[in-house]
């Protein structure tokens, strides 16, 4: 019986810092492989941290030279890989998630629902992409998308075994987001990962706490708080996690 084991990177950004976050999220990628993981998930805009304001100066495009290394990593561990980057659409910039498959495909999707001053900086995104992978569906969200009934129904409803989101959450609103997700899990019979930061970004202080739902609304992983790989494996309809801490691989 196949094994499917996602896991959410719960990593810190250092603001603007382009060059060494993505040292750091080679970091969690190498753990994750240690760990056999199958996807990989980071946080809302792991790559720059949460600066709006720099976004403008900081967006980069789907073919920039310096994403190479996701897929060269995707490649070389057969992983999903989902970072969070702001994403130059001609003129306008998403706030979006970007993942790269094992075969060398790139996609990427952009916040439906931007929150408070994301207006002044992002266009608002469009499309719901799917992808497939390990006979298993994969739908994105970022953030406040979780707290939008309709696009959780949506993606249940186009076959998404997994709604995978990467999110900034402080602790004040941790528990109204969990409780969305939970739902969604539950009421739509799909399995829900959140992955979140690890450190303060942009102002806010990140309440950590990766998690996991399986499609009965249980939650099966549990972060903390600080840099961890929580992961969260399937057999047959059986899930289990575990949380593992990530330690510095590369020369910084």
């Amino acid at each position: 019986m196949s094994v499917w084991s996602i896991a959410a990177a719960q990593s810190g950004s250092r603001s603007g810092e382009i060059d060494w976050n993505i040292s750091r999220h080679l970091d969690f990628v190498r753990q994750a492989a240690e760990h056999s993981v199958d996807l990989l998930i980071f946080p809302e805009l792991s790559l720059t941290g949460y600066e709006l304001a720099l976004a403008p100066s900081l967006a980069m495009s789907l073919d920039d030279p310096r994403l190479a290394v996701f897929a060269d990593a995707a490649a070389t561990h057969q992983m999903a890989i989902v970072i969070g980057l702001p994403l130059l659409d001609g003129p306008d910039t998403l706030l979006a998630a970007v993942a790269f498959l094992p075969e060398g495909t790139r996609i990427s999707y952009g916040k439906r629902k931007l929150f408070g001053e994301e207006k002044l900086f992002f266009k608002a995104g469009q499309s719901v992409p799917l992808f497939g992978y390990q006979q298993h569906h994969v739908a994105m969200a970022i953030c406040a998308d979780i707290s939008v009934e309709a696009y959780a129904r949506d993606a249940a409803q186009r076959g998404a075994n997994l709604y995978a989101t990467g999110v900034l959450v402080s602790e004040q609103g941790y528990h109204n987001d969990c409780e969305y997700l939970a739902r969604w899990s539950r009421d739509y019979k799909m399995a829900v990962l959140m992955a979140n930061h690890a450190l303060p970004t942009g102002g806010y202080q990140s309440a950590g706490k990766s998690a996991l739902w399986d499609e009965s609304g249980r939650q099966v992983v549990l972060g903390g708080s600080g840099e961890e790989l929580v992961i969260a494996r399937r057999k047959g309809k059986l899930w289990q996690g575990e949380v593992h801490s990530v330690g510095h691989h590369s020369a910084i």
